[in-house]
Order: structure tokens, then C-alpha cells, then sequence
């Protein structure tokens, strides 16, 4: 009895060792780890200091000198890791943790560009102009700057001369000059400074007259009429009186002119009296022609015409030649004038204009002898993204004359250009993109007045057959990118941007890229026919008729989605991309535009996209400017 107790102990103990030990080798692992390296995107070298945070659990790491970090004993799920180190961008992952798995947390981090430039090398007024402008740009598309000039000259003013830019921003600074305190031609330095950074822009004047002799004709032009055969005209030294003008005519091309001398010497402050004479034996209708008169390195032009003796003839002359709107001007004005013999009435007409930024008014008319028709020139600058000219020519009953319209670009209106792949404000006539390389094609969409910043237009949509068409690819193909754009809706299950291409990555398993689905979240597919991402954000508070702005930004890695400038959701992919086989695209509308909640209902304004992905700072930057 005793044995048998005590074997049966000893099975018991058997036993429960052998469960014990089964049990260990069954257990299932419960926890992985992370492990990466972050390197400069620039030089690929590690870096060392770097704050690695790790979200949700509020764990932190600072990388070694070999730029690695690790995190141990994570629970399975999604993580972020955010790297954070002065001098750098910060960079975010999402990483999904897998049980007895290590998660790679390799990362990159761009260096920050620091420091600003200047869009012009010298500022030179020459002898008539007193402002000019130049821009100070800051280089760095993220650390703010703060900027100052030194300048210690009576008679030179900037304004502003100091402030501050965030990151990708610039500033225009106006510079004047008091030219009566200038006595003579001078060159000197504006110095811009900068913390860590020193500019010298050179400012150069030039006073007329103080350096020698200066030409100038009493007359531009000079008309014989019907009747007259001899008319003179004044060449003119304006220099000081120690100095002497050596001059010569010039390009006298027909037989009919003749002019005594053409040349001569005249001494500073007196003129020298030129003789004009025609012979009327070899004119026939109405002529004309222009000579050159040189000098002290200048050259200006006199135009002579005549008409035929008999029947009175209407003679057409403009009272410019040229019309420079500059920077600011919309509206100018000439005269048509008749300067014919008495009694005629000249009857006139403007060629078409070749160019959708000028406008003249009239453009046809009737002038009696001696008076003259005004004509108004207007510009559109909303029209002109850069130095635009064009000519203008009139026509008359027995002669015509041209017009040089020229007019100056600032851009005062993007907030941010670098990398700006398309840009939609609606504010012209005509749907074109801001760089006049897109052109869409309206479809029932309105032109509206309500805007996000209250300038400016909009395009609305019925939500039921309207839609833009462009006939193009508008957004960047196959790298980072980012699209952004404002929009006021009252109702969900809308599609905002849409294209043609069905194999490309795209918001909604449609072919549509920006869009509220119907539960009143945005919807996104990194891949067409995979890794399908929905949001868990509710929209229902931004579907409320006000003005909101929506951005996507994809740097190759992560997807961030902005609304009204803040990061609101991300999502890690390499997968996303925009399909390089789209031939056409589309606002407020999705590719098939079938009935299933394909139309927008609402407004549109300001669609931008980037070839590469905006900062957040960035997109603040565009939420705050309202465009």
C-alpha cells in the first residue's frame, strides 16, 4: 500500500511537469519590436541626435552616432514614429507592429535650407526713373527668417526696411530716390542682412546732362502738308557749356527729302538750325519717312510727311507711339488724329487685337482735319502672368501707324509657387490654368462671386450635369504630389476632382480622386486594387454650405490629409500614385459621371497641384492666404 502511494505520487508529479513543459512550448508570442536608421536625404549619412517619438504610447529615443533607435516590447497594432533634430524637417512613419516580428522604422530626414536670395543683381535707375522694386525670397521652404536693410544715403529710401518671412515666403521692397539731391551720376549699396547672411545690392543714378553733351530734337515730327516746301527743324545740345555735340543725319532714304547740313558741331545749351526741304515733283499720294539723328551716343528720330497738291488728303497720326502700362496701370488712352489737309474727314480702323489681355475702345471712327478721336486701351492682369507687349495698328483712309502696348508682371498673388504643377482660380473670363498651359471646357458650371477670401470668382455646380472638362493630365504622374483645393457643399457623396485613367491610385474605388463617400468621409485607395484605406474621420462637420479647404500631400511614403490647414489623418504608402495614362481630367464630376453620387453640388475655387508634397507650415501658408 505504502509503494503503491508513493508511485502514485510520482505519476502526479510526472504529469504536471509534462503539462507545465507542454504548455511553454505552446505559448504564443504576444510582442514585437522596432528597429530603424535615420539618414540624410541629401548625403545618405546617418544622423546622430535625432528625437525619435513614438505615438500612441508616448515612448521617445534619441538616435546613436550610427543614426539607428529601437523600440522594445510593443503590443501588435499601428504605431507612428515622428524624428525631430534642429537643422531638419521632421519626418513621420506609420508602421504596423507584427507579434515576434522587429518592424523596420528607417527613415530620412531633409536637411533645412536656410538663408534668402534676391530676385535682381543691381538696381539701376538711369537717368528718368525714380522707384524701383526687388523682392527678398526666402530659401527655406519651412524656418522663418528675419531680414533688415542698412542704407545711409539722404536720398534713398526703402520701404519696408526690415520684417519677417515664414518659410517659402517672399516680400516686394519699394526703393526711391529724391533726384534733387542728386548733382551727379552715382553708384551705391543697399546691404540686406539676415542673422547668418549679408546681401549687397548695388543702386546706380545717372543724372543727364553732368557727364557731356546730351542730344535732343526741337521736333518728333514734321508734316509739309499739301503746300509746303521748306520747314526746319532744332538739334540740340542740353549738356553744360563746356561741352560740344558732334551730330549727324542719318538714313535719309528717299529722293524727295532733302535735308541742309546733316551734320554739324553745337556747344552746350545753343542749337543748330537743320533745314528740311521736299521736292514736290516726286510725290504722288501721301508719303512719309523717318531719319535718325546721332549723337554723344543717343540717337532720336524725326518723321517727315507730305501729300500731293490738288484734292485734299486725310492724313492719320497717332499721338504716341508706345504705351507702357508698368506694373500697376489698367487703363491708358491715345488720340487717332487727322492731320490732313482742311476739310478731309479721315475714316479709320483698329486691326483685331491678337492677344485676350488688351482691350480698345473704340476700335473705328471718323476724324475731321485737325482734331483728333480718343481711344481708351484696357488690360486684364489677371490675364498676364508675365512681361507681355503687343502691337497695335491703325489704319486710315491713305496711311497707317503702329502702337507698341507693353506692360510689366508682379506676382503679388501666389503664396506658393515652388513645385506648382496647375493652378485653377476661376477669376478670368475663361477656365485657363494661372500658367496658361491648361485650358478646361465648361459644362453648365457657373461663374459665382462667393469666394473664400471674397474676391474674385468661384465656379458652382448643380450637383446633376455640370462639370469641367480638361483635356489633360492635372496633377503630377508617378511621384510625390499634392493636391489642394477650397469647396462649400450642403451635401455628402460628392466627388470633387476626377479623371479617366481606372488603373491609378485614387480617393473612392472610382476613378475619382478627391470625394466624400457617403457615410461623409473621404475614401482612399493608395492602389486601385489594393491596401483600400477609408478614413475613420467624419466630415459631417465640414458638408455645413461654408467655405473649407481640403489638401492631399504625398511625399512617396506618407499621405496626409489637411483640412482647413490642419493634418487631420495619414496613412503610410508607397503604392500611391496619380496614372500617367490619364488624357483627360475633371472638376466636380468623376470619370463616369453615372448617377451615383458623381456630380458635385457646391462650389469650387482655387484648384492648385504640386509636383512634390507641401509642408504643413505650407499649407497654413494657403489656408491663411484664402487662395
Amino acid at each position: 500500500m505504502k509503494k503503491s502511494s508513493i508511485q502514485l505520487a510520482l505519476g502526479v508529479v510526472l504529469a504536471f511537469v509534462l503539462l507545465m513543459t507542454s504548455c511553454a512550448k505552446e505559448k504564443t508570442p504576444t510582442i514585437g519590436k522596432i528597429q530603424g536608421i535615420v539618414t540624410n536625404s541629401i548625403t545618405n549619412e546617418p544622423i546622430q541626435g535625432v528625437n525619435i517619438s513614438l505615438s500612441p504610447t508616448g515612448l521617445s529615443a534619441v538616435t546613436g552616432s550610427d543614426g539607428r533607435y529601437q523600440f522594445n516590447n510593443l503590443e501588435p497594432g499601428q504605431y507612428t514614429v515622428q524624428g525631430m533634430k534642429e537643422g531638419y524637417e521632421s519626418n513621420t512613419k506609420n508602421i504596423t507592429i507584427v507579434a515576434d516580428n522587429i518592424s523596420s522604422g528607417d527613415m530620412t530626414m531633409k536637411p533645412m535650407v536656410s538663408g534668402f536670395t534676391l530676385n535682381v543683381q543691381t538696381l539701376d535707375f538711369g537717368e528718368s526713373f525714380s522707384q524701383l522694386q526687388f523682392k527678398i525670397i526666402n530659401a527655406s521652404s519651412v524656418m522663418p527668417l528675419s531680414w533688415e536693410i542698412e542704407e545711409s544715403l539722404n536720398w534713398l529710401t526703402a520701404t519696408p526696411n526690415s520684417g519677417n518671412l515664414q518659410g517659402g515666403q517672399e516680400t516686394t521692397v519699394s526703393v526711391n530716390i529724391d533726384r534733387t539731391q542728386i548733382q551727379q551720376s552715382t553708384t551705391a549699396n543697399i546691404i540686406v542682412r539676415s542673422s547668418d547672411q549679408s546681401n549687397v545690392l548695388p543702386v546706380n543714378v545717372t543724372v543727364a546732362g553732368n557727364n557731356g553733351p546730351q542730344l535732343q530734337l526741337s521736333e518728333n515730327s514734321i508734316d509739309f502738308g499739301t503746300s509746303a516746301n521748306s520747314l526746319t527743324f532744332y538739334v540740340m545740345n542740353t549738356g553744360p557749356s563746356t561741352t560740344s555735340l558732334n551730330w549727324v543725319c542719318s538714313n535719309i532714304n528717299v529722293d524727295w527729302l532733302t535735308l541742309t547740313p546733316t551734320s554739324g558741331n553745337t556747344a552746350g545749351g545753343a542749337s543748330s538750325m537743320v533745314t528740311a526741304t521736299i521736292d514736290r515733283s516726286k510725290i504722288e499720294g501721301m508719303v512719309s519717312t523717318s531719319v535718325s539723328v546721332s549723337g554723344a551716343g543717343s540717337t532720336s528720330t524725326i518723321t517727315f510727311s507730305a501729300a500731293s497738291s490738288g484734292t485734299g488728303t486725310a492724313i492719320l497720326q497717332l499721338s504716341e507711339g508706345s504705351l507702357d502700362f508698368g506694373e500697376t496701370a489698367t487703363s491708358m488712352s491715345f488720340q487717332v488724329k487727322n492731320v490732313g489737309s482742311a476739310g478731309t474727314t479721315l475714316s479709320w480702323s483698329i486691326n483685331p487685337v491678337n492677344v485676350d489681355w488688351l482691350t480698345l475702345n473704340p476700335m473705328s471712327g471718323s476724324t475731321s482735319a485737325g482734331s483728333g478721336t480718343l481711344v481708351t486701351a484696357m488690360i486684364d492682369r489677371t490675364k498676364i502672368h508675365g512681361p507681355v507687349s503687343t502691337t497695335v495698328t491703325v489704319n486710315g483712309t491713305n496711311n497707317s501707324a503702329n502702337l507698341n502696348v507693353s506692360a510689366a508682371y508682379v506676382d503679388n498673388t501666389l503664396v506658393i509657387s515652388n513645385g506648382l504643377f496647375c493652378f485653377f482660380n476661376f477669376d478670368g473670363n475663361d477656365i485657363v490654368d494661372y500658367y496658361d498651359n491648361y485650358t478646361g471646357i465648361n459644362f453648365g458650371a457657373e461663374v459665382s462671386d462667393d469666394t473664400p477670401s471674397g474676391e474674385g470668382h468661384s465656379m458652382k455646380f448643380d450637383g446633376s450635369s455640370s462639370y469641367i472638362l480638361i483635356q489633360d493630365n492635372i496633377v503630377p504622374a508617378g511621384g510625390p504630389f499634392t493636391i489642394n483645393l477650397w469647396y462649400k457643399t450642403g451635401r455628402n457623396n460628392q466627388v470633387l476632382v476626377g479623371s479617366d485613367d481606372n488603373y491609378i491610385g485614387a480617393f473612392t474605388a472610382t476613378e475619382s480622386v478627391l470625394a466624400f463617400t457617403s457615410t461623409s468621409c473621404i475614401s482612399y485607395v493608395p492602389d486601385y486594387y489594393q491596401n483600400d484605406w477609408t478614413t475613420a474621420l467624419s466630415f459631417s462637420e465640414y458638408i455645413d454650405n461654408r467655405w473649407h479647404m481640403l489638401t492631399l500631400a504625398y511625399d512617396g511614403n506618407i499621405a496626409v490629409i489637411y483640412v482647413d490647414g490642419v493634418g487631420v489623418e495619414s496613412k503610410a504608402s508607397n503604392k500611391l500614385k496619380w496614372g500617367s495614362d490619364v488624357n483627360n481630367s475633371f472638376l466636380g464630376v468623376d470619370a463616369k459621371a453615372n448617377g451615383n453620387g458623381g456630380y458635385f453640388n457646391g462650389k469650387l475655387d482655387n484648384f492648385r497641384s504640386y509636383n512634390r508634397a507641401l509642408t504643413a507650415s505650407e499649407v497654413q501658408m494657403l489656408f491663411n492666404a484664402k487662395q
